[in-house]
């Protein structure tokens, strides 16, 4: 079930554009696909939560490196990097038996956008070892992703905080109380 099309209409999960007018009664406007930057399903897409509410370069997504003949869509072992201004991506996979669920943006610098650029930061992803059934969080440079040197640290986590393929996460600076 994971592979379908209907017609010309995508099952899998895939990237939307969804530009919403304000001022004309909130309607949504207009709603894009873009194929040509990115053909891959996507889930979780994120951007600097510094730069919500404006127009985004950057956009982050879990996918997968299609390298599972079986099932090359899920689960996921891959960040996408994709930069709207030119239509590149870039991407930061795992090792194989390893996945990753959703990624999190946590900006370099706490001031704001008028502080850093906005791919200025890091993406948390939690990662599973099937073999050792064991979840690491991974740190990436969000400005090296498609590079050796993306992976900042990874940190196994305790025994008894393991869960197998969690998906959602939430990140707070600590002087932000919840």
């Amino acid at each position: 079930m994971m592979n379908l099309e209907r017609g010309k209409e995508k099952l899998l999960p895939h990237l939307v554009q969804v530009t919403i007018d304000l001022e004309g009664g909130f309607n949504a406007c207009r709603c894009v696909v873009n194929d040509d930057q990115w053909t891959k399903p996507a889930d979780f897409p994120i951007i600097n939560p510094d730069f919500s509410g404006v127009k985004s370069r950057f956009i982050y997504a879990a996918t997968s490196s299609g390298s599972r003949p079986a099932l090359p869509h899920f689960p996921f072992d891959t960040v996408v990097k994709l930069d709207a201004a030119d239509d590149s991506a870039s991407c930061w996979s795992t090792v194989p038996r390893r996945y990753i669920g959703e990624p999190i943006f946590i900006p370099r610098r706490n001031g704001g956008r008028e502080e850093g650029e906005e791919d200025d930061g890091y993406i948390l992803a939690v990662e599973y070892a099937v073999s050792t059934q064991r979840c690491y969080l991974v740190i990436l440079d969000s400005r090296s992703i498609g590079k050796e040197e993306a992976v900042v640290a990874r940190l196994q986590v305790p025994r008894h905080l393991n869960f197998p393929m969690g998906f959602h996460g939430f990140w707070a600076p600590t002087n932000h109380t919840l």
